[in-house]
């Protein structure tokens, strides 16, 4: 942890206290990729990111970052009261300038910070003309992720701060250049820092899936890109008081689960919990195609679709054995492709499959459209032969979008009967709707399905004795595609499987007699 700060003015060293916890230490020494600090209240994530903020802004004379949060008045009471307990005035006084009013802080060495809100409708217009080499987001999970790419795309477009000569002699020594330059001039700059620090939301929020290590789209693309989650405690704090951490221990379950313990994807007011049991996952790709294919010839097979035209397109494969378990086999989910193209994908993925019913959201049999002469819907797009291939159409029928009616079947479930066989592990305790989970030995697995299930959350009406309230309307911010074909599947209460035919073996006598009766039907076809 630096000692002291570096100003003309600065007599002696600040007092150094150390770090209130590893995780602290990890912020401050991370980057230049993006970072993120998770954690509930009091874990000191602000300070880390504060104090680097100071550090950038002393050590690279001329440096200029941005310090943010969505809400005006909690930026000032909190973020930057918190900033300025650890930056001393002698760094910005005599020869610079602070302005609480104009959101600016001008230190002796010509580095500067801006202060900015993001709930103005033109922020968007001025973020575009930012010139910076830094920024700190805090309580980012308020943020929409669109002003977090502008951000990104505005570091390193300072060019007027200066790299201390010893680091670039340092990188030398190595026999390595200064890797960071401004893209115009040429001319060496500090290395840019995106950091945020954030409360810990839904596993669909877009943080989640950036930055936290169990992000399907983090394995995928971002970790690549050096995106990384650093995790902060609020129990490990050593400078948060006692009585503190006692009374946030004494609030809800929830209220501790996110705000204490810092755990993601487990909102207030949820309305469904998809259990450990419930989530079916290989890590061998034989062993997993085994499985669905026992699927495909032991059960009744069912396919929900919910349409968007520039919302995402998703549609289940669903598998009902003799016990009555239900079986999430298979996903696909794709935005801003036409119905042509969602019919091939789903053709495809449905090769060799026969179903017993197909449903859809009701909203796509509206013929509200002209086309081809005459009224048409989305249900007509998807089921169209004249138009498009014959091979690939999938007469989709309406189902039933009570969702009232539905979520407490959903929940019901999901719920681990103690008496039941795990149908997979055959352990005693099991729910009676599965998700066969994506993996990298089993790519069409369920993602968002499960996802989007456990996010669900009523709306928050307000809050009595510190406890929040909800009613029972569901919270429409909450993204739904995955979870709407989910519905629509329990609501069906469709029928379970049949015991299978049993097929005489080849050689015995019934087996002779099957094969001649093949043999004199095919006959009788060529005629």
């Amino acid at each position: 942890m630096p000692s002291r700060i570096v100003s003309p003015s600065t007599p002696k060293p600040i007092q150094q206290l150390g770090w209130a916890q590893d995780a602290q230490r990890d912020a401050f020494n991370a980057g230049p990729y993006p970072v993120c600090g998770s954690g509930g209240f009091g874990s000191s994530k602000t300070w880390a990111f504060c104090l680097k903020a100071l550090w950038l802004s002393e050590t690279f004379p001329g440096n200029r970052g941005l310090i943010f949060r969505r809400i005006g008045d909690e930026l000032r009471k909190t973020t930057r009261e918190t900033f300025f307990k650890i930056c001393p005035a002698s760094a910005y006084q005599p020869h610079g300038r602070r302005s609480d009013h104009e959101g600016i802080l001008k230190f002796n060495n010509g580095s500067e910070i801006l202060w900015m809100h993001m709930d103005n409708s033109d922020v968007e217009t001025v973020l575009r003309g930012l010139e910076i080499n830094w920024f700190f987001g805090d309580q980012a999970e308020e943020i929409d992720e669109g002003i977090f790419d502008i951000l990104m795309a505005r570091l390193g477009r300072w060019d007027m701060a200066t790299v201390p000569q010893w680091m670039i002699d340092q990188q030398t020594a190595l026999g390595r250049e200064w890797a960071f330059k401004h893209p115009e001039s040429g001319k060496p700059i500090p290395p840019i820092y995106p950091m945020i620090a954030v409360n810990p939301e839904t596993d669909l929020h877009w943080v989640y899936r950036r930055f936290h290590p169990d992000s399907p789209e983090w394995r995928e693309t971002y970790k690549a890109q050096g995106y990384r989650m650093i995790f902060f405690h609020t129990l490990q704090n050593r400078f948060l008081p006692e009585h503190n951490k006692q009374n946030m221990l004494a609030q809800g379950k929830s209220f501790v689960a996110r705000y204490v313990l810092g755990e993601w994807g487990l909102p207030e007011g949820r309305i469904h919990v998809v259990p450990p049991e419930a989530q079916i996952e290989f890590d061998d790709a034989i062993q997993a195609e085994a499985f669905v294919d026992h699927l495909r010839r032991t059960c009744l097979l069912y396919r929900t679709l919910d349409h968007g035209d520039t919302a995402p397109t998703c549609v289940l494969w669903w598998a009902v054995d003799q016990a009555g378990n239900s079986f999430c086999y298979r996903e696909y989910y794709q935005p801003d492709k036409l119905v042509s193209y969602h019919r091939e994908q789903v053709a495809a993925l449905s090769a060799g499959e026969s179903y017993t019913w197909n449903q859809a959201d009701p909203s796509i049999f509206s013929k509200m459209q002209q086309k081809h002469g005459g009224r048409w819907c989305t249900a007509d797009e998807w089921s169209d032969t004249v138009h498009l291939p014959a091979a690939n159409a999938v007469i989709w029928h309406p189902a039933d979008n009570n969702e009232l009616g539905t979520r407490n079947r959903i929940s019901e479930y999901l719920a681990v009967d103690p008496e039941r066989n795990h149908p997979v592990t055959k352990e005693r305790g099991a729910p009676r709707l599965f998700f066969v989970k994506r993996s990298d030995a089993y790519p069409q697995g369920c993602d968002r399905a499960i996802r989007e299930t456990r996010a669900q959350k009523r709306k928050q009406i307000g809050t009595e004795g510190g406890v929040p309230m909800f009613c029972d309307e569901r919270d429409d911010t909450i993204a739904d595609h995955a979870y709407d074909c989910t519905r629509y599947f329990l609501a069906s209460r469709a029928p379970i499987a049949r015991e299978p035919r049993k097929v005489a073996a080849p050689g015995t006598f019934y087996g002779k007699q099957r094969e001649l009766a093949k043999l004199f039907a095919k006959q009788r076809r060529g005629r």
